[in-house]
């Protein structure tokens, strides 16, 4: 089988501590089923490529290419993230010939990068049946069933649905209705990949339902990992040599946190001496000090919090996963257990319908205050929310799902006095770290 992680093709791209969990979960369901497994992965380090920090994160490689007619308004340089085109094609040269193709999707506008690649896949394969999954299958199906090139598109969840596929095209008898429940998924198989960090994620789903965020679309149902398995999976990394863990999850303390203190507590006992990020921001409101203290001892080195805005109307009009008074709470704890702006950071949402620039510019001023990094979140689109519904007519091109595109469709104006609060955020982001 073969299995591909196709580029980015977007105005902007950044990994910050990024697999394609997806893809590798369904990689290591294939190989326990007994599939010979492939992967191809355009996003992989290269020679030649940026250098990352020595945690992985860092920029993506980028070939400018012309822009989309849909965006061509976008004063922005428009590009292909990944590796070189030769070196995508050398490895689809190297591939055994697959039954079946199976690739991965994520941003909705990201979808020329997945056409591009489908296209390459068709020139080096022939009539292998490929299948697509993932963010933009989900959130755009009727767009990706008519534009891919993919042979069938599977929405929402799709291990059990890849795996049945596969089956039918080998013949091969599998057993896809273990994989019905999220919790017997096999860990992702991250040695498929070259990456110097590891993504975790402990849950899946998320019980909010926020207006501009899709987690219930992708993944109905919010289902919490056994602590061991996850554990095991860290465990398994180590011996790979990778110290660097990124939490994934979409709601990694809706339980107040002791999901995540029974994992942190393991971590400990075991001794394992690992770093732990959380690019996905945390729930407030499950902050305590025990947990901040339990964070700092088992290597939580990246903190970062969901603020989105201090305006308490938008905040209970958007999800109530947070109040001000929570947020202060949080950070009092952190603060207390020596964390600073180096590790701090919150996210502001910029951009949602009926925002002002005023409202966005109070809250970064307000983290500031708190000694806290201010993390601009622009608003993307996402259809099938009622933000992103509110914000594009329906059936527009996915291309202008993009947050970097949305801020140019509310006028220039809008875009200058967004590229003064960017500015302010920077400057005040400084001064906290030259402290």
């Amino acid at each position: 089988m073969l299995l591909v992680n196709p580029w980015i093709y977007d105005f902007a791209a950044y990994n910050l501590w990024s697999e394609p969990l997806g893809l590798l979960t369904i990689a290591a369901a294939l190989r326990e089923n007994g599939y010979t497994v492939t992967v191809v992965d355009c996003l992989a380090p290269f020679p030649g490529a940026p250098v990352a920090r020595t945690d992985g994160v860092g920029k993506f490689a980028k070939t400018v290419l012309e822009k989309p007619d849909a965006v061509s308004f976008v004063p922005r340089r428009y590009g292909r993230y990944g590796i070189p085109a030769d070196r995508l094609e050398a490895n689809l040269a190297a591939a055994p010939k697959p039954d079946v193709i199976l690739v991965s999707s994520g941003m909705t506008y990201w979808y020329p990068g997945v056409v591009e690649v489908i296209a390459r896949l068709r020139a080096h394969f022939g009539n292998a049946l490929v299948v697509l999954g993932g963010v933009y299958a989900t959130l755009s199906h009727d767009h990706a069933q008519l534009n891919s090139g993919a042979d069938l598109v599977i929405a929402g969840p799709g291990m059990a649905s890849a795996l049945c596929v596969v089956d039918q095209a080998t013949g091969n008898q599998s057993e896809p209705g273990r994989y019905a429940d999220p919790r017997a998924w096999p860990a992702p198989a991250h040695e498929l990949v070259s990456r110097p960090f590891a993504s975790i994620v402990t849950s899946w789903g998320c019980p909010f339902r926020c207006t501009y965020c899709a987690s219930h679309r992708l993944q109905p149902a919010f289902v919490q990992r056994k602590p061991r398995a996850v554990i095991e999976e860290v465990a398994g990394c180590l011996k790979h040599g990778i110290r660097d863990f990124a939490f994934h999850d979409d709601a990694l303390l809706v339980d107040g946190g002791s999901h995540l203190t029974t994992i942190l507590e393991d971590v400990l006992a075991r001794e394992l001496h690992v770093r732990f990020h959380t690019p996905n921001g945390l729930h407030a409101r499950g902050i305590t000090r025990s947990l901040a203290r339990l964070m700092r001892r088992a290597g939580m080195t990246t903190v970062r919090l969901s603020l989105e805005t201090i305006d308490p109307v938008r905040q209970q009009r958007t999800g109530a996963k947070v109040t001000t008074d929570e947020f202060e709470s949080a950070v009092s704890h952190f603060h207390a257990e020596g964390y600073g702006p180096h590790e701090l950071g919150a996210y502001i949402l910029v951009g949602l319908p009926g925002q002002t620039l005023t409202e966005v510019g109070g809250t970064v001023r307000y983290v500031h205050r708190l000694g806290v990094q201010a993390k601009l979140a622009l608003f993307s689109p996402i259809p099938g929310t009622p933000d992103g519904d509110q914000a594009l007519m329906p059936g527009a091109d996915p291309l202008l799902h993009n947050n970097t595109v949305y801020p140019y469709l509310l006028g220039s104006r809008y875009v200058q006095g967004l590229q003064r609060v960017k500015q302010m955020a920077k400057e005040g982001n400084l001064a906290l770290l030259r402290r």
